[in-house]
């Protein structure tokens, strides 16, 4: 993998039940489901990672224009195909690079044996870029997340349309390991909704997503999760005094 960075849109937003019928009816007609799930729908779990100082995390909160995260993602809780992920986003624009792992450098990375990251990874990747960091900042496991994915792409402009629904996040990180216990999110069955494409959007999918009262949102999956797993110790911790 090379050192290119590529920046495309992002946008993002909290749709309910209602507005995801419509809208999926609307874009099964004009749009292709995702290739690599069943009728393009597939489970995505993602473990974050972030320092001592919980500066992703942070840095999300204060809403800083330039921002990085690590995680390390995988499909329908198989390790057959997992990847260390960079994800950076300037603006309203976001930038993915990765690399394959193998289950074996997975279990490497969360017992802190990282050194191969710069030795047997391709220089300028993701996975060098996560090793730095590691050394600089000391990144550990952060917190989990986990959603079924719904995705419609589209060829002219690469576009990528995204329900995320039936997010969850759990205390434990080994989720290939441990097979933890998860928590819901969202207590209403909110979707998250996310628009994403290069330098333009087809006119006919704007007016597929018009005529629903879209109010964009700074969502982050890693936040909410984060913040669902710090309510959910507080109550262990209070149910554990009382």
């Amino acid at each position: 993998m090379s050192g290119e960075k590529k920046f495309r849109h992002e946008f993002k937003y909290i749709i309910n039940s209602g507005y995801y019928h419509i809208l999926r009816a609307r874009l099964k007609a004009a749009m292709k489901p995702d290739p690599h799930g069943k009728d393009g729908v597939y489970r995505i779990s993602s473990l974050y990672f972030d320092d001592a100082f919980r500066t992703a995390y942070n840095d999300k909160l204060m809403g800083l224009d330039v921002r990085k995260k690590y995680r390390i993602r995988f499909y329908n809780l198989s390790s057959s195909f997992m990847r260390l992920e960079v994800k950076e986003k300037k603006g309203d624009m976001v930038c993915k690079r990765s690399v394959p792992l193998s289950f074996e450098e997975y279990k490497h990375i969360l017992s802190g044996k990282r050194d191969f990251l710069h030795t047997e990874k391709p220089a300028n990747s993701a996975a060098d870029e996560f090793y730095v960091s590691d050394k600089l900042t000391a990144l550990s496991p952060a917190v989990l997340v986990d959603y079924v994915r719904e995705a419609y792409i589209c060829p002219a402009g690469n576009v990528r349309i995204t329900f995320d629904m039936d997010l969850k996040t759990s205390a434990h990180h080994d989720i290939l390991g441990e097979r933890p216990d998860f928590y819901n999110v969202f207590c209403k069955g909110e979707i998250i909704l996310e628009i994403k494409y290069d330098s333009f959007m087809p006119m006919y999918i704007q007016e597929m997503l018009s005529g629903i009262p879209l109010s964009r949102e700074s969502v982050s999956k890693f936040v909410l999760c984060s913040e669902k797993t710090l309510e959910v110790s507080k109550c262990s911790f209070y149910q554990a005094i009382s």
